[in-house]
């Protein structure tokens, strides 16, 4: 009796011993890292917000803020930027406003000394005003990091690429809209109506060497009134219009404008800008948005290490088609089901 007691015991102990051991070994396995089927993992990359902490960048705007261009493209800046920790400095030139050199050289002195005070780590630089007035003279071939955007066709005049400067030029899509307003016009003369800036001058030379072989019609104002004149005397002399930037005016007024074309129009008429839709029967619109995209990324592959000097120069893809059926009824235009398929209605505010 007092043998099968001990025996019992004995067993007993050592049930507790095995117990006690399995409830360590199960803490130690819960305590320890999971198990991998390859090689140990790597550490957890920091957020991106760590990665970018106390960098800056600075976007100098040739233009000004209520210019849906540029609205456009410090919007796409900011929503890639959102998150990353990166502090965002926007500078306007004004030069749409007042294209007058000596203002702009002002204008470029106190953004030079902007950058020299804020001290970026990138500057993204908006268009031609900002190259010819301060890149170019003051930062051009410096350890300063430039990434442009909105150099109309050609960056050569400016010396870029350097080994500080890179881009995207901004190409618009004539050909296709040209391709688009044939089908519509009983001729093949041409006409080009904008008002009269350095931009739009440099613009139509282009267009003309490039696409009309020197036919192109330019039509170049300074005034809203003048505009209207030049739209009346353009339904005459040629057969398709473009329209061009109606920016720099001494004022603008969309819906007297709208209602003025719409009730003088003869011709097809076509813009390359979405807010001049309202004037046109066809818009093939650049997109602001992939110009700021690409340039703040390009900012952030910087600040992430890559050599400006390895990054080439890019041009703009993107387009919009935006049709105004107003337009078109007036003109007795019945568009293409492709066309309509693959386009935005243009549609009068609050319509």
């Amino acid at each position: 009796m007092n043998q099968k007691r001990a025996t019992h015991t004995r067993w007993l102990l050592i049930g507790i011993v095995l117990l006690m051991v399995g409830i360590v070994l199960s803490a130690c396995a819960a305590s320890a890292p999971a198990a991998t089927s390859g090689p140990a993992s790597a550490p957890k990359a920091a957020s991106t917000q760590a990665n970018y902490a106390g960098k800056k960048i600075l976007f100098v705007d040739s233009y000004n803020e209520g210019y849906s261009w540029s609205d456009s493209v410090e919007s796409a800046i900011r929503a890639v930027l959102a998150d990353t920790g990166i502090e965002l400095k926007v500078v306007h030139l004004d030069n749409k406003r007042h294209p007058d050199e000596a203002f702009a050289k002002t204008a470029a002195l106190q953004a030079k000394a902007e950058i020299e005070t804020f001290k970026p780590d990138v500057v993204i630089a908006s268009d031609d005003p900002v190259q010819k007035y301060l890149i170019v003279p003051y930062f051009k071939g410096t350890n300063l990091p430039v990434v442009f955007d909105g150099i109309n066709w050609d960056a050569s005049p400016y010396g870029y690429p350097t080994s500080n400067v890179t881009g995207m030029v901004e190409v618009e899509l004539i050909a296709s809209l040209m391709e688009q307003l044939k089908a519509y016009a009983v001729g093949g003369r041409v006409g080009y109506l904008a008002i009269d800036t350095s931009v739009e001058r440099t613009s139509v030379d282009i267009y003309n060497r490039r696409f009309f072989d020197g036919k192109l019609k330019v039509y170049l104002v300074k005034t809203f009134d003048e505009f209207k004149q030049a739209f009346l005397q353009v339904q005459n002399e040629v057969d398709i219009l473009l329209i061009g930037n109606n920016a720099g005016s001494d004022r603008w007024d969309e819906a007297e404008m709208r209602k003025f074309i719409l009730d003088n129009a003869k011709i097809p008429s076509g813009s390359v800008r979405d807010w001049t839709a309202p004037y046109a029967m066809v818009t093939l619109a650049k997109v602001a948005e992939e110009q700021g995209e690409w340039a703040t990324r390009t900012a952030l592959r910087i600040l992430d290490g890559t050599p400006v000097s390895q990054i080439p120069l890019v041009e703009n893809k993107k387009g919009k088609l935006i049709l105004n059926l107003e337009l078109a009824n007036k003109l007795g235009i019945v568009l293409a089901p492709s066309m309509l398929k693959n386009a935005e209605i243009y549609r009068p505010t609050g319509q």
